[in-house]
């Protein structure tokens, strides 16, 4: 299957739903089925990205059958859809996302009823998913492919818990598909990091480390999640340490083995990420979004955003304005 048939599942697919399309991005829903709108935006690779919010007033289930092949990373951000494709239930719950495979398949998406439903989705090509898996796949010496997963059925799904760093990672996506200054391959490559990041928690791609063990991964990533969770007051190295079970030696060496930075760039890294959030969102001003990620000296948070992103940011509240 080519990107050009996957984005023509989309675009059949949104045919067949309560929407109009308003232009090249935007698909507005039907007065007389609720109130939303989608948006959705085509990258040069042929990814398709798509972000829903919308709410019905009534039940209205849409039948969708297609004959090609198709792989969509989803994101359940509120409310939940409950689907039944071949033959089988699906629903995802708000928080979670999942990786699914579809090839000749059927579905009754089933939406929710005066509730606000807000979804992110990344379609990806078939040739691109085999592609990273090969590369990815290589470093483990392991196999990955399209037909592999899916084995001849139609439906096939992995699902996870979505963590503070993809929440970021997908609201400033969902903020570059509403602007009127939207750079698509600025937001191929935000996908692509995005696409990057679960094939490798999914399909446990992550490169063993020399010296470290499958047990010693496993707590790495636990240390990263508690830095996640914990921005505002991380605990010292030596507590993280203890929190996960590895000595500090073992922590700092394989947290940079394991994801490329030490422990402090990615607590640097995640803080100034939120903060951008709330500065782009106009939550809060330079003062608050510094105290709000845990940095007590506004001047040091400053110098820091601006090394990072390149821009002030006072001057990026100002441009909001």
């Amino acid at each position: 299957m080519n990107s050009n048939s996957l984005s023509l599942i989309y675009q059949h697919y949104l045919e067949k739903t309560p929407f109009r399309k308003q232009n090249e991005h935007t698909y507005m829903m039907l007065p007389e089925a609720g109130n939303g709108y989608i948006y959705r935006v085509t990258t040069y690779s042929g990814i398709e990205i798509v972000y829903s919010h919308i709410q019905y007033h009534e039940p209205y289930p849409t039948n969708f059958s297609s004959r090609g092949q198709m792989i969509e990373l989803q994101f359940a951000l509120s409310g939940q859809r409950h689907v039944n494709v071949a033959g089988l239930d699906y629903t995802l719950p708000m928080g979670q996302g999942a990786l699914i495979f579809l090839q000749d398949f059927k579905a009754c998406f089933h939406p929710p009823v005066n509730e606000q439903y807000q979804s992110f989705a990344l379609g990806i090509p078939v040739s691109l998913f085999n592609y990273a898996a090969s590369q990815l796949a290589a470093r483990r010496q392991v196999a990955i492919e399209f037909n592999q997963i899916l084995k001849g059925a139609a439906f096939h799904h992995f699902s996870f818990e979505l963590d503070h760093r993809s929440i970021v990672m997908i609201e400033h996506l969902i903020k570059d598909l509403k602007s009127v200054h939207k750079s698509p391959l600025l937001m191929e490559a935000a996908a692509l990091e995005i696409l990057n990041r679960f094939m490798i928690q999914l399909f446990d791609l992550t490169p063993m480390p020399e010296g470290l063990s499958k047990e010693d991964v496993r707590k790495l990533h636990m240390a990263r999640e508690i830095l996640e969770s914990s921005m505002i007051d991380p605990p010292s190295l030596i507590t993280l340490s203890q929190k996960v079970g590895l000595n500090d030696f073992k922590l700092k060496k394989g947290f940079k083995a394991c994801f490329g930075t030490t422990v402090f760039e990615y607590l640097r890294q995640i803080r100034l990420d939120y903060a951008m959030k709330l500065l782009r969102s106009q939550e809060s001003n330079v003062t608050e979004a510094a105290m709000a990620v845990g940095y007590s000296n506004v001047s040091a948070f400053s110098e820091q955003f601006f090394r990072e992103y390149g821009v002030k940011p006072s001057s990026l509240k100002k441009k909001l304005f």
